[in-house]
């Protein structure tokens, strides 16, 4: 009984780590987009009008109102230098105040709070940790002071080995703030205003793309199924991203690494199985005279199996309930109290995220697996001793 309630909150506790991998995985790389965005099918860029289609289709006051706003996002890459330094290639993420409503990128900035005024001139930009880290800029001065810096895009149908260092449109910016979301995207992007964007990129009724903030109680896959359908019975040229659909190789990657642990974890339940089957067989052996006298009194073979069978059914069931109960007990603690310390990470502790399916799906291969186990065991062992 013992080993199925160790195997079984075992199976509970990595399978809920694997859970909380995913949830940090979601994110850590979802601060920057929305659960859903429209992007071109082919291109690289919607018109500017798109936003107004979107909304007025799937908005508020629509008939299908599964978004609350579409905001509307310039993407693309630049070379960032400062004083001189070693210029860098980055990630320009462009966008107006309505990407603030649907995205949690507020939440990533030091200063703690969003509020710099997109519509200054020049303009404002809030750099990736590392980004900030690699142009040599040891912190962001105050008002007045601020770091200048200097921001050179490709100008589209300019080659370079024509028209040199004409081929670029340059663009000057202050960096006014510095936002963290982990080491890869700190080190790529650099957030700047959708106007700024335009100027830098040549794009003057164009867009990258739209994210789209989903109205309370829709889910992902809801508000893509409508959206998609809606883009299809229009003929537009546009499709939907979600947000697992850009992290899928990642949630992919988890998700099988998590089933292909439970499969190796059930094999170790097969042998703690075996265990329980080992002692009913020494039971079934120490009875032998006893079932003989049952059996003698009336009790016939497909009843002592009956007994016994459940007796191994019973050692699983009540195996797998203590153990399921002290693998939530442990899953919730890591989750309230962080045991498991993960030194210099993002986050401070080992992430772990409880689901019912999972505890479902092991109390059943437990039950499953004993009760077969026991059943056919004992069926054997009584016809031969009867």
């Amino acid at each position: 009984m013992f080993v199925i309630a160790a195997v079984t909150a075992a199976m509970i506790a990595i399978l809920s780590a694997f859970n909380g991998i995913e949830e940090v995985v979601s994110d850590l790389f979802g601060t920057l987009d929305a659960p859903v965005a429209v992007v071109p099918l082919t291109g690289s860029s919607l018109p500017e009008n798109a936003g107004v289609w979107l909304e007025k289709s799937f908005g508020p006051d629509s008939e299908n109102p599964v978004i609350f706003a579409a905001a509307p996002v310039i993407e693309g890459e630049a070379i960032v230098s400062w004083a001189g330094n070693q210029p860098h290639v980055c990630a320009v993420l462009a966008f107006d105040s309505t990407l603030l409503k649907t995205t949690p990128i507020a939440s990533a900035v030091r200063s703690g709070d969003w509020n710099h005024d997109w519509n200054q001139s020049p303009a404002c930009l809030v750099l990736g940790l590392g980004v900030k880290n690699i142009l040599g800029l040891n912190s962001i001065q105050d008002e007045g002071q601020r770091a200048s810096l200097l921001l050179r895009a490709p100008i589209p149908g300019k080659k370079l080995t024509r028209y040199k260092e004409k081929a670029f449109q340059a663009e000057r910016a202050f960096a006014c703030d510095v936002f963290s979301i982990n080491a890869e995207i700190d080190r790529k992007y650099i957030l700047a205003p959708l106007d700024f964007a335009r100027e830098l990129f040549s794009k003057d009724s164009t867009v990258s793309r739209y994210e789209l903030g989903l109205a309370p109680g829709v889910s992902e896959d809801v508000a893509a199924h409508a959206i998609r359908d809606g883009l299809t019975s229009e003929g537009l040229d546009w499709t939907v991203r979600t947000r697992s659909d850009k992290n899928k190789l990642i949630t992919q990657t988890n998700r099988a690494e998590k089933w292909a642990t439970f499969v190796i974890l059930s094999f170790i339940l097969v042998v703690a199985a075996f265990n329980v089957m080992a002692s009913l067989t020494m039971m079934l052996l120490d009875k032998r005279q006893d079932m003989e006298v049952l059996n003698a009194m009336g009790l016939t073979g497909w009843r002592l199996e009956q007994v016994f069978a459940l007796q191994g059914v019973m050692i699983n069931t009540i195996g797998g309930v203590f153990g399921a109960a002290t693998g939530i007990l442990l899953v919730l603690g890591q989750q309230h109290f962080g045991w498991v310390k993960l030194q210099g990470s993002v986050i401070p502790s080992y992430p772990v995220s409880l689901e019912m399916l999972d505890v479902a799906g092991t109390l059943s291969i437990v039950v499953i697996i004993g009760g077969i186990g026991s059943g056919w065991m004992v069926r054997n062992l009584v016809h031969r001793f009867i």
